[in-house]
């Protein structure tokens, strides 16, 4: 598998990308996998090639939710650089991943002046979606914040297929299963999407992008069709 199908590794020198990618291993993470917890110092940095990774947040009564993905355009663990991680780090789409361990990164970063910009873009990036996605939350329908997960999704993957069944996305999201089949079978019916047992196949993007709220372009690093310069400016391009 190509590293440089991460954005972040696509976009290095030759020579850092030398220097990086002998440290680099090439591992199959299954669905389901804790990489880290909350509290704790990642032994690795995930470079997702084909896996997606889910940002959990666990609360005391159990009840957890997922408030980033990071898949082929980012790196998993980075934040926790100087300190223990704020986050479960949870494999949502089994796929491979380039990954270096936490301490060597750290002392290679010096030496790679371009890829160590690029972390800090992506994670000023990350930062203005998070931020984005609360007002999603307060101010958008379901089925609005589920068309701009979905659209985020399968941005980060390699195809446009989300494997997860009704119930499992109801749960990283936050809403009632029943909420989640009854926007889903609407958009079943427009023929926007696909959805059989354990997967979500999106067949009309151009449809959902049609739908979907004004968050979904923020911080996306491309802009909205027919955007203003103050959306520009939003998404991080203007």
């Amino acid at each position: 598998m190509n590293p440089r199908i991460n954005a972040l590794l696509a976009g290095l020198p030759e020579s850092e990308y030398r220097l990086l990618i002998s440290h680099m291993e090439l591992v199959s993470l299954p669905k389901g996998r804790d990489l880290f917890t909350t509290g704790q110092v990642p032994s690795h940095v995930y470079y997702p090639v084909g896996a997606l990774i889910s940002m959990m947040k666990d609360m005391p009564d159990g009840f957890s939710v997922e408030t980033y993905m990071i898949g082929k355009a980012g790196l998993s663990g980075i934040v926790a650089l100087d300190g223990p991680s704020h986050y479960r780090a949870n494999v949502r789409d089994a796929g491979l991943a380039y990954r270096i361990p936490l301490p060597v990164l750290k002392s290679l970063l010096p030496h790679c002046p371009v890829h160590e910009r690029a972390i800090t873009s992506t994670m000023r990036r990350m930062l203005i979606q998070l931020t984005q996605a609360v007002v999603c939350g307060k101010h958008h329908s379901v089925e609005q914040q589920l068309i701009r997960w979905m659209l985020i999704s399968v941005d980060r993957t390699l195809e446009p297929v989300i494997h997860l069944t009704h119930q499992e996305v109801s749960e990283r999201l936050g809403f009632r299963r029943e909420a989640i089949t009854l926007a889903l079978g609407k958009l079943t019916a427009l023929g926007y999407i696909v959805s059989r047992r354990g997967e979500i196949q999106v067949t009309q993007r151009e449809g959902l992008e049609a739908m979907v709220c004004d968050c979904y372009w923020i911080g996306q690093g491309k802009p909205k069709p027919d955007a203003s310069p103050l959306e520009l400016a939003s998404s991080g391009l203007g």
